[in-house]
């Protein structure tokens, strides 16, 4: 599934647990249907972003690289 962060129309509320700023972005999903973006207010993407780096762990570009690369 892929997403998209793009900026949000005007008007719109955080959709996130009960803030009810307004929001500035919205999170696209790769699906069609009436539930297949969510908007968001900066203050919850950043906590979105900081609870989402405590839990997932990214990849070093050390560990990307394909196998035969390290055998170099």
């Amino acid at each position: 599934m892929k997403m998209q962060l793009i900026k949000a129309k005007a008007g719109l509320r955080c959709e996130i647990g009960s803030c009810r700023n307004r929001a500035k972005f919205t999170i696209k999903l790769d699906r069609v249907g009436i539930r297949s973006s969510i908007n968001v207010c900066p203050d919850c993407l950043n906590e979105l972003y900081r609870t989402l780096g405590e839990s997932v762990i990214p990849k070093s570009i050390e560990t990307v690289r394909p196998k035969a690369d390290a055998a170099e």
